[in-house]
C-alpha cells in the first residue's frame, strides 16, 4: 500500500480561509495581538533559562492606528522569526481531510485551535505585512508582504 499526500494550493484554500472561517471580523485584531503575547512569553522564557542574552527592553505590545494611510500596526518585541520561519510557519497553510476538518468544526470557532489567527487579517486587510527579526543573534529582518491571493 502506498501512503500519499493531498496537496492543497493557495487557490484552493485560502478563499475558504478568508471568507468562511471567520464569522466576527473583529477577531482579526484579538488574533493578532494573541500572537504578539506568546512571541514577548517565549522570549522571557528563553531569557529565563539562559537561551536569550541581553536586556528583554519594553515587552510592550503596541498597536497603533494611522487613519490616514488606513493602517493597522502590531508590534512587539518578541522571539521574532528567521526567514524560514517565516516560510514555514507564515507562507504554508497545512491541512489534511479538509472536507472531515470542515464538518467537524462547522458549529464551533476553530481560531486558536490550529494557528490559522494571523490570517483572519486578511478579512479586513488589502496587504498584510510582516517586518520580524529572530532573537538569534545576527539574525536578519525578513520582510514578507501579501494582498491574499496566491
Amino acid at each position: 500500500m502506498k501512503n500519499g499526500k493531498i496537496g492543497v494550493t493557495t487557490e484552493n484554500i485560502f478563499p475558504v480561509i478568508k471568507k468562511f472561517l471567520y464569522s466576527d471580523h473583529e477577531i482579526f485584531l484579538r488574533e493578532l495581538i494573541s500572537n504578539a503575547v506568546d512571541a514577548t512569553q517565549k522570549l522571557k522564557k528563553l531569557s529565563s533559562i539562559g537561551e536569550a542574552k541581553g536586556e528583554l527592553g519594553d515587552l510592550t505590545i503596541h498597536v497603533a492606528a494611522d487613519a490616514a494611510a488606513r493602517t493597522l500596526t502590531v508590534t512587539d518585541r518578541g522571539v521574532g522569526m528567521t526567514a524560514e520561519e517565516v516560510d514555514r510557519y507564515i507562507n504554508q497553510i497545512a491541512f489534511s481531510g479538509a472536507e472531515e476538518f470542515m464538518a467537524k468544526y462547522k458549529d464551533q470557532s476553530i481560531i486558536g485551535h490550529f494557528g490559522l489567527g494571523f490570517y483572519s487579517s486578511f478579512m479586513v486587510a488589502d496587504r498584510v505585512e510582516i517586518i520580524t527579526r529572530s532573537w538569534r543573534e545576527g539574525a536578519r529582518t525578513v520582510h514578507w508582504s501579501c494582498s491574499g491571493s496566491p
